[in-house]
C-alpha cells in the first residue's frame, strides 16, 4: 500500500468500520466501510408507525414454533457494536422473534468478515444454520459458496409457505441472490447505488448555491458549484468521493453510458469511450476540477472523513448515512445536512446500480426454524426500523422504500423512487462467481491510473486484461 491512501479504493463498502476510522480521522479508503449508523428507536412489539399499522401488520410476527429451538446465525461482525445492522438485527431478534417465534437465535459475528467466516466453519464441519450472503460487501462471497453447495435453496420452503410474498423485494437483489436458477438468499438490505449526494449547508450557503434536492441539475453545474466551495489555505474542497468497483465504479461508467461487465458476466467492459469517460470524470476531480487537492492524501483521510470534519463541501455514497448523519445520535454531524441525489450525467443519465446483502440458510437440520428466521430478518418492519435503528438502508424490497415513516423523514427516498421509476438498475455478477476477484484484479490496474502511474488508456486495457483473464479460469 501506498503511504497516502487512495480516498476511492474500495471493494467492499461496510460502513460499521469507517465508523471507528471516522472517529479517529485516519481512516484509509479501504477501512471506508458502510455498517451501521443512525438513532436507535422502540420497535417494542404491538407498537404503532407513522403508516398508522402495528407491527402485526408489518409483518413482524413469525410463525409460532411447536418446541423452543435455537439456532445459530452468522452475521456482520457488531453483534455487541452501539450501533450497526448486527446489533439491530439482534435487538429484533431479542425483543419480537424470539417471544413471537420460540425460536432463540445465536449470532456468530462474522470475522474478518462474514464470508470468510462462514468458509471457514464449512471447511471444519460446523457450518451455522443460517448465515449473512455477501455479493458485493461483507465478503462478497455468497454466490460462490451457494455454488458450493454452502448455501442451501429457499425455493422449496417459499413456495410451501402459502403466507410468504415474495413480490415486494428488489427483483435485481434476487436476480443476484439465484444461482444456476436456484434462490439462495432474501435481501436484509438494499439501494440504488452510489448517487446520494450528501452536502454540508453551511458551507453550499455561503457560497450561494441552491443544491437541487431532486438530483435534476447537470455534473457541469455541479462541478462549478464545487469549485466555488474551495479555500485551499483553509483544506476547505469541494467535491471527492470514492472511484473503486464495484459500487463506486459502476455509478461513474454508468453515469456516462457505459458498463463494468457484459450481461452475461463474462466480459469486463471497461475500455469503451463511455466507461473511460465516468473514470476521467471523477480523476479530473484533482487534476483538472481542483475540487480536492488529492485522490491520495498525506493524511490518509477519505471523502467521507475529511466530510464529517466539516472540510468537504460534497460527498456521495448510498443512502446508509442518510439517517446517522441525520437523526439525534452520537453520529450526527454538527452542521446542517443536505441530501439529495446525484445530478446527472451526459443525455441525462443516472447512474444505478442495485445493491444489498442477503440472509440465506446453511443448516440441513432446523431448516423451518431457519427459514422463519430469514423471512422475519428480511420483513417489511425491518426493512423500515433499521434505517433507525442503525443498519443503514432500507430492506431490499419496495414496500420499505415507500412506507411513509421514511417518505415523512427525507425526501431523497421519494426522490430516488420517482428518478428510477423502473427500479434499482441490474447488478452484473461474474458468471464464474469469481466477482471478488476480477474486481480486485481491476482495481489493481486502475489505481496506476489513479496514482499518475499510466494513462487512462493503459490502465483500462490492463484493467479489462486482468479482469477478463479471472472470467475466463
Amino acid at each position: 500500500m501506498p503511504t497516502a491512501m487512495p480516498i476511492a479504493q474500495n471493494n467492499s463498502i461496510t460502513r460499521r468500520r469507517w465508523l471507528g476510522a471516522a472517529t479517529t480521522f485516519a481512516a484509509s479508503a479501504g477501512a471506508l466501510v458502510a455498517t451501521a449508523c443512525g438513532q436507535t428507536t422502540s420497535t417494542g412489539t404491538g407498537t404503532t408507525g407513522s403508516s398508522g399499522t402495528t407491527n402485526q401488520q408489518q409483518g413482524a410476527t413469525a410463525a409460532p414454533s411447536k418446541q423452543p429451538v435455537t439456532i445459530e446465525v452468522v452475521t456482520r461482525a457488531g453483534v455487541s457494536s452501539p450501533s450497526g445492522h448486527s446489533q439491530f438485527y439482534a435487538k429484533q431478534a431479542k425483543n419480537l422473534f424470539t417471544p413471537e417465534s420460540k425460536i432463540t437465535v445465536n449470532f456468530v459475528d462474522g470475522e474478518p468478515n462474514a464470508g470468510e467466516k462462514l468458509t471457514i466453519m464449512a471447511a471444519g464441519g460446523t457450518l451455522p444454520d443460517a448465515a449473512w450472503f455477501g455479493i458485493v460487501a461483507d465478503g462478497n462471497a455468497g454466490r460462490e459458496q451457494a455454488a458450493r453447495g454452502v448455501f442451501k435453496p429457499l425455493d422449496d420452503l417459499a413456495k410451501k409457505d402459502t403466507k410468504f410474498d415474495m413480490k415486494p423485494y428488489f427483483k435485481s437483489i434476487l436476480d443476484a441472490f439465484t444461482v444456476n436458477g436456484k434462490l439462495y438468499a432474501l435481501p436484509t438490505h438494499a439501494h440504488y447505488g452510489t448517487n446520494v449526494l450528501y452536502y454540508n449547508k453551511g458551507i453550499t450557503d455561503g457560497a450561494g448555491i441552491t443544491v437541487p434536492v431532486d438530483g435534476n441539475w447537470s455534473i457541469d453545474d455541479f462541478i462549478i458549484a464545487a469549485q466555488k466551495t474551495v479555500k485551499k489555505d483553509a483544506d476547505q474542497w469541494g467535491y471527492v468521493s470514492p472511484w473503486g468497483f464495484s459500487e463506486f465504479g459502476v455509478h461513474y461508467v454508468r453515469q456516462f453510458g457505459g458498463e463494468y461487465l457484459d450481461e452475461a458476466g463474462k466480459k469486463v467492459l471497461l475500455d469503451s469511450a463511455q466507461a473511460r469517460a465516468g473514470l476521467e470524470w471523477i480523476y479530473n476531480a484533482q487534476t483538472k476540477f481542483q475540487t480536492i487537492n488529492s485522490h491520495y492524501r498525506e493524511d490518509k483521510k477519505g471523502g467521507n472523513v475529511l466530510f464529517v470534519e466539516g472540510k468537504l463541501a460534497f460527498v456521495n455514497w448510498t443512502p446508509g448515512f442518510a439517517a446517522e448523519w441525520k437523526a439525534e445520535g452520537p453520529n450526527k454531524v454538527k452542521f446542517p445536512l443536505g441530501i439529495a441525489l446525484f445530478p446527472t450525467g451526459p443525455g441525462g443519465r443516472r447512474g444505478t446500480q442495485a445493491s444489498g446483502s442477503g440472509m440465506g440458510i446453511t443448516g440441513t437440520a432446523k431448516q423451518e426454524a431457519s427459514w422463519e428466521y430469514v423471512k422475519f430478518v428480511t420483513n417489511k418492519l425491518n426493512g423500515v426500523e433499521q434505517v433507525f435503528g442503525g443498519a443503514g438502508s432500507p430492506g431490499g424490497r419496495t414496500d420499505a422504500w415507500s412506507d411513509p415513516k421514511l417518505l415523512a423523514f427525507d425526501p431523497v427516498y421519494a426522490n430516488t423512487i420517482k428518478a428510477f421509476p423502473q427500479g434499482a438498475g441490474s447488478l452484473r455478477m461474474a458468471a464464474n462467481n469469481r466477482y471478488a476477484d476480477t474486481t480486485k484484479a481491476v482495481n489493481d490496474e486502475l489505481t496506476k491510473y489513479f496514482q499518475n502511474q499510466a494513462s487512462l488508456a493503459d490502465a483500462t486495457s490492463q484493467a479489462v486484461a486482468a479482469g477478463n483473464a479471472v472470467l475466463g479460469q
